[in-house]
């Protein structure tokens, strides 16, 4: 059977749903945007234009529940690389949009640039724990009002997994559908194997931003799958407590659902359980306190009560450089994700409150999201696994090491072997000099030496460059 910890009883989880439903009908939410507002007045939902605020009826919320899909298809650009959503196996990407590089070698901490964005996309790509890729530092080295684009052409052309990003004004919409169906062979191919998810943020409190609204309005109609973020911060745009925030993100959400599926019934949606809280001490915004399991576990609860698909929140830390805390953070928040029975995992490789990228993280993090794998696979109790033959066969005082049985179940994954973690004797440690830190880099050496993955097709190239010249003109135009 697969772990899964159920942290609230039947009672408090209709509780929670029953208080989201009360807020999405009394208190309202903004979303401000003119489209958004018109379309939900059609489905008679009672709006105030001038304040930009709708104010949801429980049955709507009902009724888009049901047309929510719970298994969808997150396509690599390769076959081999698709997803699905159906809750088998726990799903591990990258962290995503970090602002800074942590150069591996040296440690100096500078502005993110193109050649980042590839290796760091070429590294996620070469790691088998790394199931799909969210681009994960923000190059500064190309156009700003056309970046975004820029960053699907490079993070596409250096992997065949899929990709999940940002999105951020209407007018990158129609180029990266464009993008889109050149990757995917034709609009209907898109829809039917969406090599691209996208992440919409919520503004908490209770607010969408109405330009992201209105693009992912877009988006949900092209069969663009949108992970629906909402951001509350624990003490200061949510309640202070773990149960307040969470409300918070349910009602956030299910705000952003009811929205796409009155646009677009059925499109596919993933519901993230990414609350965080603020430290009042030094006014950070914090993703490794003990509160961010709790808000897994509650809201992975909550996603199956929901029966819509979920994106665990873990494997991150607040710490600045690779390291003891680093380690412990990105453990304890990676598991209580796993254990909540989200389908997919986010994320590896940004420390600093997903402020910095590092290559040397995103090695050592994949280890822990080995493990924090093998745990999720669980364990199936049958006559076979038990061995009472073996246990017979051997009888009171001997091993087991030599039974073929032993051997079959190394070779099949019985027991996890480490890739990065060190299990040989004491003494041996300190001979061999072992370096933690060092071997993580040596590892980022081996994996960038690599080849890089399969390339674009050269007339898919030629025309994804095409387009992106076509943006950064139509873009840098538009802010003039």
């Amino acid at each position: 059977m697969i772990p899964e910890v159920r942290i609230l009883s039947d009672e408090e989880v209709r509780l929670l749903h029953t208080r989201a439903l009360d807020v999405l009908r009394k208190v309202g939410i903004r979303y401000e945007s003119r489209r958004v507002l018109d379309l939900l007045a059609e489905h008679g939902q009672r709006v105030d234009h001038d304040k930009g605020i709708a104010w949801l009826e429980p049955d709507i919320v009902e009724r888009c529940l049901k047309t929510t899909p719970r298994v969808i298809t997150l396509a690599g650009r390769d076959p081999k690389h698709d997803i699905l959503t159906d809750g088998s196996r726990l799903r591990v990407t990258t962290n995503g949009q970090a602002t800074f590089t942590q150069d591996y070698r040296t440690g100096e901490r500078r502005q993110g640039q193109v050649k980042d964005l590839r290796d760091s996309t070429k590294a996620g790509h070469h790691l088998d724990v790394v199931d799909y890729i969210w681009p994960m530092v923000v190059p500064f080295d190309v156009p700003g009002p056309s970046r975004v684009l820029h960053e699907m052409y490079h993070s596409f052309a250096m992997t065949t997994k899929h990709i999940q990003h940002e999105i951020q004004l209407p007018e990158h919409v129609p180029f990266a559908l464009e993008m889109l169906e050149v990757i995917a062979g034709s609009k209907e191919e898109l829809k039917r194997r969406p090599p691209f998810s996208v992440v919409a943020c919520t503004v908490s409190p209770l607010q969408h931003e109405p330009k992201m609204a209105d693009l992912c309005i877009d988006l949900a109609r092209a069969g663009i799958p949108i992970v629906i973020w909402p951001m509350p911060l624990t003490g200061a745009t949510a309640p202070i407590t773990v149960p307040g925030t969470c409300l918070m993100s349910l009602v956030e959400f299910l705000s952003g659902l009811v929205l796409f599926q009155l646009a677009a019934p059925g499109c596919p949606l993933i519901y993230p359980l990414g609350p965080e809280v603020l430290d009042m001490r030094s006014g950070m915004a914090v993703c490794g306190s003990p509160e961010i399991p709790l808000f897994n576990l509650i809201l992975g609860q909550m996603a199956k009560f929901y029966n819509v698909p979920a994106l665990g929140v873990g494997l991150n830390s607040d710490a600045k450089i690779p390291g003891v805390q680093a380690a412990y953070e990105s453990m304890h928040t990676g598991m209580a994700a796993a254990l909540s029975g989200a389908d997919l995992l986010v994320g590896i490789g940004v420390l600093d409150d997903n402020n910095t990228m590092s290559l040397t993280e995103l090695v050592i993090e994949a280890e822990i999201a080995r493990m924090v794998k093998r745990i999720r696979e669980g364990a199936v109790v049958t006559d076979e696994t038990l061995m009472v033959h073996l246990i017979e066969k051997a009888g009171p005082g001997q091993h087991f090491l030599g039974f073929k049985e032993t051997l079959n179940g190394l070779r099949t994954g019985a027991v996890f072997f480490p890739k990065f973690s060190y299990r040989s004797s004491y003494d041996k440690f300190f001979e061999e000099g072992h370096d933690e830190l060092e071997k993580a880099r040596a590892e980022v050496d081996r994996l960038l030496a690599l080849p890089d993955p399969d390339p674009l097709p050269p007339e898919m190239d030629r025309e994804l460059k095409r387009i992106v010249a076509a943006a950064d003109k139509a873009c840098a135009e538009s802010a003039a």
